[in-house]
């Protein structure tokens, strides 16, 4: 049972640290704001995400018992918010479509999903209640990082359909 648990966290570890290079690349190749805010908060969120695991892995080897009090989320709330009010600050017509950040956008919102996908499993997985809530509250990061992805594309692709749709009002005058 130890050994599962270990190798959970291990390919944990594993899928965050591919996340984080990949976000990191992807910051420095963007050539939009939006891009490389959001590549660099999706960065940030999984350096989070691996110190949290890691601590638990420590705690899980050692003691061979899954932390009571597992470390806590950091809050990433303002700063996803900042990326898209900078965004309209920074807004003019000539701000152009890129699409090599859509691409590397459509990219992470695969890793997300990936990640998502395999945190909802283990969570579904296992029994001890430490442990489910631990692997649910990854899920859930993970979905909103996939929600921050897609209103990036939708803010790449269409910022004033993106402010209409959440009733920030139009860029029209």
């Amino acid at each position: 049972m130890l050994d599962v648990r270990l190798n959970a966290l291990k390919r944990a570890m594993q899928l965050e640290k591919e996340g984080m290079a990949y976000y990191q690349a992807s910051r420095d190749k963007a050539t939009s704001d939006i891009g490389r805010n959001m590549f660099e908060y999706l960065r940030k969120s999984e350096e989070g995400h691996i110190r949290r695991i890691r601590e638990i892995y420590h705690t899980l080897e050692q003691s061979g018992v899954w932390p009571e009090h597992p470390p806590v989320a950091e809050e990433t709330g303002e700063a996803y918010k900042t990326i898209f009010t900078n965004a309209l600050a920074e807004l003019d017509e000539k701000q152009h479509l890129d699409a090599d950040d859509i691409a590397a956008l459509e990219q992470a919102a695969e890793f997300e999903r990936k990640g998502e996908n395999f945190y909802a499993e283990r969570a579904e997985a296992v029994t001890d209640l430490f442990e489910k809530n631990f692997y649910t509250q990854l899920a859930h990061e993970e979905f909103h990082h996939l929600k921050a992805i897609q209103d990036s594309i939708l803010m790449l692709k269409d910022p004033q359909g993106f402010f209409a749709d959440r009733e920030f009002g139009t860029l029209a005058g």
